[in-house]
């Protein structure tokens, strides 16, 4: 009877989860809880790692490239007038 009893309580849970899913589809997203999860995930971050957070050397690097490029770009483009 225990493996019934484990696929009843399964099929319970998927049930609830299909209900769940509808549910907040009708409600549509909270914005407000979203924006209190945000900041508390920022708010976590800052006390793990000290705030600001440290530069990341790779988005460092990447955003200096993106940089050459556009001022390359608004030269060549500059150039046209």
């Amino acid at each position: 009877m225990e493996r019934e009893a484990i696929r009843e309580w399964v099929a319970g849970r998927r049930a609830a989860g299909r209900r769940e899913r509808l549910e907040l589809c009708r409600r549509g997203p909270d914005r407000e809880a979203a924006v209190r999860s945000a900041l508390a995930l920022i708010r976590a971050a800052g006390e793990l790692h000290g705030w600001p957070p440290e530069a990341d050397p790779v988005s460092t690097r990447e955003n200096e490239i993106a940089r050459r490029h556009w001022a390359l770009l608004k030269q060549k483009l500059g150039a046209r007038r």
